[in-house]
């Protein structure tokens, strides 16, 4: 299953949209950016491939800002 990473610009807000995922029911993980991948924080969500787009589009209406990434 392929996996994409949501970048947030601080380790704070990473910590705040996993919260938000989890309390939406939304799986997700805080990793630490993959090395084909640069971050201001060093940490990222990471969703399935398939959830993305509409995962960012939820943080991004909750006040969360994520810039959607991929490692291919």
């Amino acid at each position: 299953m392929k996996r994409s990473f949501l970048l947030l610009p601080s380790m704070r807000l990473a910590i705040k949209a996993e919260a938000f995922c989890r309390d939406s029911n939304i799986a997700c993980e805080v990793v630490p950016v993959p090395r084909q991948i640069s971050s201001e924080c060093g940490m990222c969500l990471e969703v399935d491939n398939g959830l993305a787009e509409q995962v960012q589009r939820q943080l991004e209406q909750a006040g969360l800002a994520a810039i959607l990434a991929n490692t291919e």
